[in-house]
């Protein structure tokens, strides 16, 4: 006996069953070369129906149904299944997205949530490292750098001293005793050059009559001016250089004994002997030694620093300190 099977959800698609049934016992055994009846085919996809059992006496094979759909796991969703749409309805509808369950736990994302002892905070951790390196490496370097140009300073200052010094001794070399002695000499030895060309002129010149300027005494062709005022050996030395003379030097025993007695009087007059460039090598303004000498009884003894030679009262020789003041004798070539 035939079962029917009654689709209680789709009536009518039981009724062309039934019909498609009744035809096919008609046809007979002619079921190989006739197309498969819409009842051995499997279902649609989503229809709530259930297939009809196989006919008796024929075997079907069970058709190949489709592979499901792979679940979607990244963020653990739930799979996705729509229920079958009811007969007639529009299947192009899409079916509604499904939310997600708040129980269900999510994948963790690496770059979403860190933890502290994780990757991402030992990175954290070896910037703040290498940031700290960084500074204190900066901080070095400014201390050695100031450290160097403290240094090139202190250099600086004290090339800058040493220079000031030396320049303060040079000017102390010009302005002071030791460039105004200097000076002296070379003005010295201008006035000699000077006065020895004098002579050398007046030589040429012949000259028949000799004479001296007013208050000088005339000796063997030389004038001697006898001072009547008192000054230090170096005021005196200068006075006769203005008057384009020097200070007496003696070469002869004549010209001292002239000297000794010309005056008359018991004053002590300088001469132009010293010892200033050299302690005990005595010499005469124009640099030549002596050669003859008429030194008092236990003199030069250089008692207070004397430099200078006086002649005393009976023509005896004496050494004084140069900045005493006493008398003077200059001497001169006569003039024609």
């Amino acid at each position: 006996m035939l079962s029917l099977y009654r689709n209680t959800a789709h009536p009518g698609r039981a009724g062309n069953m039934l019909q498609q049934e009744e035809e096919e016992e008609e046809d007979g055994d002619d079921y190989e070369n006739t197309a498969p009846p819409y009842k051995d085919l499997p279902p649609k996809p989503g229809s709530g129906a259930p297939p009809r059992p196989p006919k008796a006496g024929n075997k079907v094979e069970s058709p190949t149904l489709p592979p499901k759909p792979p679940r979607i796991t990244a963020l653990d969703l739930p799979p996705v299944t729509s229920a079958s749409p009811p007969f007639g309805a529009n299947s192009r509808e899409p079916p509604p997205f499904p939310r997600p369950s708040l129980t269900t736990s999510a994948t963790p994302v690496p770059w979403i949530s860190l933890k502290p002892g994780g990757s991402g905070g030992q990175r954290e951790e070896r910037l703040l490292i290498i940031l700290c390196l960084l500074v204190v490496t900066s901080l070095l370097l400014s201390g050695i750098s100031l450290i160097v140009a403290l240094l090139k300073y202190r250099q600086v200052v004290e090339a800058l001293s040493e220079v000031s010094v030396q320049q303060r001794a040079w000017r102390e070399n010009v302005t002071g005793g030791m460039g105004l002695a200097g000076l002296r000499k070379d003005i010295d030895r201008v006035r000699a050059d000077t006065n020895q060309s004098l002579v050398e002129l007046q030589g040429l010149l012949k000259c028949a009559r000799v004479t001296c300027p007013e208050k000088w005494l005339p000796f063997e062709n030389k004038c001697y001016y006898f001072s009547s005022r008192t000054k230090s050996w170096d005021e005196a030395r200068m006075f006769c250089q203005d008057n384009y003379s020097h200070l007496v030097i003696i070469n002869s025993l004549a010209e001292h004994n002239f000297v000794a007695n010309a005056h008359r009087s018991s004053r002590v007059y300088w001469l132009g002997l010293n010892d200033k460039d050299k302690e005990g090598d005595w010499r005469w303004l124009d640099g030549s030694p002596i050669t003859l000498s008429f030194w008092d009884p236990q003199e030069p003894n250089n008692f207070y620093e004397e430099d200078c030679v006086c002649m005393n009262k009976g023509g005896n020789w004496n050494d004084l300190s140069c900045a005493k003041t006493t008398y003077w004798i200059c001497e001169r070539k006569c003039s024609c």
